[in-house]
């Protein structure tokens, strides 16, 4: 009887370690794989992984199996896509949930240099979806910074089981290369490296130059959303939709121009700027072709009967900040001089643009850019295209499109147009729409930083956008009314 304990206890032990064998990779088997994985490892044990663009963390390339391809060949296909690197695929080393994690190597050596953070950053922009669905592509140790930022949490645990598993690929450390750097380019660049020379040259141009970029920063996309509330408090919700409809294409048309245009720039590592993920793949500047329109717009719809005097002044502001901005990106080597140029017109162009459209009318009562009509084939519009061209920045001009279309569908069965008349109550209008547009922002930032999960950061973006049309033109006004009672 012991003997025979003895033996169901055994067997019972040794099937126990070989299933423990078998499935200690294997986080959740019992889904059907959907997705395929790539693990990457260099001789240092490093962890090849790209960062997103949309979640900015980090994650080993991958993604959907798509019709009837097998996980080996998605896994191919995906990291081609992601890095633009030819793969072996080895075998399946876990599974987790419903995705596949395979042992893979790269085919051929892979050049990577050192950035200015010491983060060794693979050269892997040739990739079809670099720019669009990856931002870069680095080699990485498993410490606790790297897991901190990473994407799915039931991997990062699982690489000191899985690196040794994986063969190293080889990468080289190289200077850089500029290939196909035209001379039209090459002569702007040199300038910009002259210029980066002369502002460390001295103190006071290191001064200078500090406090150009600490003001060239302010303009970011949060500054032109709050332009927005500052429009709506002292000039009302009118004009705030037709200021909104400027703002609306110059940011669609800059953001088309950058993605579909392909110029002849290639993406290189500068001595002086070091890597470059912006000069050669950004026509035009957006930021400032947003601020060139919202100068130039100011000084076009000056009231000169109301205020006879401060319209010269402000064209003159407008182009001391466009000059400061543009500073700031030569500075930082941002835009090439070119670039900076065509944002100018861009933004110059659509403001008079703007003008002629506001004239316009669909019929005696409705002006074209103030009608629901309009606010819904724009959402169409953006919508379509963004997910056409699988650029998320556009999406979000629809969400904010949409949620305008709302806000009118929302006025018209219940009417509050209420606008602020004394100067006191702007202000305090202006700082309740603010205050509303922080929040929103805020918290946005807060659950895309948590989770980090695309659908999450474009469903939270995007709903975000909607929400702050609906603050500005239907929230902020009930609000105002019930204080000023």
């Amino acid at each position: 009887m012991n003997i025979v304990r003895l033996i169901v206890v055994s067997v019972f032990f040794l099937a126990f370690n070989v299933f423990a064998q078998a499935s200690g990779n294997a986080i959740n088997s019992t889904l059907p794989i959907k997705a395929a994985d790539c693990l990457i490892v260099d001789e240092a044990g490093n962890i090849l992984m790209v960062q997103e663009v949309i979640s900015g963390k980090f994650s080993i390339p991958g993604g959907a199996i798509i019709d009837d391809e097998s996980p080996a060949m998605a896994a191919i296909r995906e990291v081609y896509e992601e890095t633009g690197f030819h793969i072996s695929v080895g075998d399946m080393i876990a599974r987790t949930y419903n995705s596949a994690i395979f042992s893979c190597q790269i085919k051929t050596p892979t050049p990577y240099f050192v950035d200015e953070t010491g983060k060794r950053v693979v050269m892997g922009w040739s990739a079809p979806h670099f720019g669009k669905e990856v931002k870069r592509v680095l080699l990485l140790p498993n410490t606790a910074r790297m897991r901190n930022n990473y994407r799915f949490p039931e991997h990062k645990w699982m690489f000191p089981k899985w690196v040794p598993e994986v063969p190293a690929s080889d990468f080289v450390l190289s200077p850089g290369e500029e290939k196909g750097l035209t001379p039209f380019y090459r002569s702007q660049l040199n300038a910009l490296q002259a210029l980066h020379s002369a502002s460390v040259s001295s103190r006071g141009f290191i001064y200078t130059s500090n406090t150009l970029i600490a003001f060239g920063s302010l303009f970011t996309p949060l500054f032109f959303v709050l332009s927005l509330a500052f429009i709506r408090a002292f000039h009302g919700h009118r004009a705030l939709l037709i200021y909104g409809a400027g703002l609306l294409g110059v940011s669609f048309f800059s953001l088309l121009l950058s993605t579909v245009i392909e110029l002849p720039r290639p993406y290189f590592i500068d001595p002086v700027f070091g890597e470059q993920d912006t000069i050669g793949y950004t026509l035009p500047s957006m930021t400032l072709a947003l601020t060139a329109f919202m100068f130039c717009w100011f000084v076009l719809s000056w009231d000169k009967e109301k205020q006879p005097k401060g319209r010269k002044r402000l064209a003159l502001l407008g182009i001391v900040v466009v000059m400061l901005v543009s500073g700031k990106s030569l500075l930082q080597g941002e835009h090439f001089p070119s670039d900076l140029f065509v944002g100018v017109l861009i933004g110059v162009a659509a403001s008079f643009a703007l003008r002629r459209a506001k004239d316009l009318r669909f019929s005696n009562r409705n002006r074209v850019l103030i009608s629901a009509r309009f606010w819904l084939l724009a959402f169409v519009f953006n919508a379509v295209i963004g997910l056409w061209i699988h650029k998320p920045q556009i999406i979000y001009l629809s969400a904010i499109c949409l949620g305008t279309y709302c806000s009118l569908l929302c006025l018209k069965i219940y009417p509050i147009y209420v606008s602020a008349v004394r100067r006191p109550a702007k202000v305090t209008f202006f700082a309740l729409a603010t205050v509303g547009i922080l929040l929103l922002v805020t918290s946005n930032l807060y659950v895309t930083g948590k989770y980090a999960i695309n659908q999450i950061v474009v469903a939270m973006n995007c709903g975000t956008a909607w929400a702050i049309a609906v603050l500005l033109l239907v929230v902020t006004p009930r609000v105002f009314l019930r204080l000023m009672r």
